[in-house]
């Protein structure tokens, strides 16, 4: 029996992305979104040499490239002493063969969906998964609105929040909350009288948590600007939508966090800011499963972390590795092996990830009191130095040759 079949649970970055990937095998495959249309929540992302790769490899680079900003350098600043502390270089294209790129998410996946498109498939919007049951020869998806789809390979690309996880391969696995939330939002350059204090991208950190600014369109008309605060946690997802809409309130306790910063651009970029966004932090613990039966977990449905600059590539070498290993599975009788060699393939990269994000997630991130301060100070440009290395070999790595 020919595995021909496959359904994505999941219409964003990873799910379209799957779907990209298996097109390119001649595989039949069908993609379901809970949502109405495409989401437009998020900022700006990075994409890193590798993430590229494997998106030049889906034809979808040249869509992006008018879109994103390349990136040269991430910079490290102490807002309080108003200097910078540690830079890390990013753009070597000889070396990578792709720079890094800063693009808003909606960008990334409009891109993405418009590649896909090109190729004949387009996502199914409304389509809320109410069950998942194992049945004779794969799959089924039992939807809200009382449609099945039975198939022999179904990918769970529906995100930390994942009906695929917490419905069907492990019931008990819940997202947690870091105790941090991110206020997200747009500045344009040109309301900026300011000098502009970092060439691509800085992280800005003080006592009361962090402030991420980089340009991340072609021309750098705007600017992302995202603020990382310890923020006591709502009771339910409404909670956080009625906190979220009070813009006054967003924008006086930026002010009030960071009335202390010593770079003057930064001051006014909160104050200039566009429409502000909340967004909780929460991540999934590192030991869960990815599958079971005929369901693979990818991208943050199986492991999701809290952001630092390459979760979105995490995710797209997921779906790479899988893809390469998919190419040598012909029957669904094949499924089982080949989710026992995509484990042990990505795990140890996932795990080693989940600790490095922990480490700079404490950085950073929390109300801290002076001397703490100052040794996060003392600790993150050595951190950044001791990483250099291994995040360029991370750049320059091809998961997909791992596959022999």
């Amino acid at each position: 029996m020919t595995l021909d079949n496959i359904i994505i649970i999941g219409g964003g970055i990873s799910g379209v992305a799957a779907a990209l990937a298996l097109k390119q095998q001649h595989r039949r495959v069908s993609i379901y979104e809970l949502r109405e249309g495409p989401s437009t929540i998020g900022g700006a992302l990075n994409l890193t040499p590798n993430a590229l790769r494997y998106l030049d490899a889906w034809k979808v680079l040249p869509k992006l490239l008018p879109r994103g900003c390349s990136v040269g350098s991430f910079e490290l600043f102490n807002m309080i002493g108003g200097t910078k502390t540690a830079e890390m270089s990013l753009g070597n294209v000889a070396k990578f063969g792709y720079e890094v790129m800063r693009i808003l998410r909606k960008d990334l996946l409009d891109a993405l969906l418009e590649t896909l498109e090109e190729q004949g498939t387009s996502v199914e919007y409304g389509k809320a998964a109410r069950e998942i049951q194992e049945i004779d020869g794969g799959v089924r998806a039992v939807f809200q609105d009382g449609t099945r789809v039975d198939a022999q390979l179904l990918l769970g690309c529906d995100g930390i929040h994942s009906r695929t996880r917490m419905g069907f391969v492990e019931s008990d696995r819940r997202p947690i909350y870091t105790k941090i939330a991110v206020v997200l939002g747009l500045v344009d350059s040109a309301s900026l009288t300011s000098p502009i204090h970092f060439r691509d991208t800085a992280f800005n950190m003080s006592q009361n948590g962090s402030l991420i600014a980089s340009y991340f369109n072609p021309d750098r008309r705007q600017i992302f600007l995202g603020a990382l605060m310890q923020t006591e946690e709502e009771k339910d997802r409404d909670g956080w939508r009625v906190r979220g809409a009070d813009q006054d309130r967003l924008r006086e306790e930026l002010k009030e966090r960071f009335q202390d910063v010593k770079i003057p651009c930064l001051l006014e970029m909160i104050g200039n800011v566009k429409e502000l966004s909340l967004y909780p932090v929460h991540k999934l613990t590192g030991d869960g499963k990815w599958s079971r039966g005929s369901v693979m977990l990818l991208g943050d449905a199986a492991h999701a972390m809290p952001p630092q600059g390459e979760s979105v590539g995490y995710a797209l070498e997921d779906v790479a590795l899988f893809a390469e290993l998919l190419k040598n599975c012909k029957d669904p009788s094949q499924l089982s092996q080949l989710f026992k060699r995509y484990e042990e393939l990505r795990r140890p990269r996932i795990d080693a990830a989940l600790k490095e994000t922990e480490f700079r997630w404490a950085q950073g991130t929390r109300d801290v009191g002076w001397l703490q301060f100052k040794i996060q100070q003392w600790v993150m440009p050595w951190f950044l130095w001791f990483t250099q290395n291994k995040k360029e070999e991370d750049f320059a790595s091809d998961v997909r040759k791992l596959v022999g």
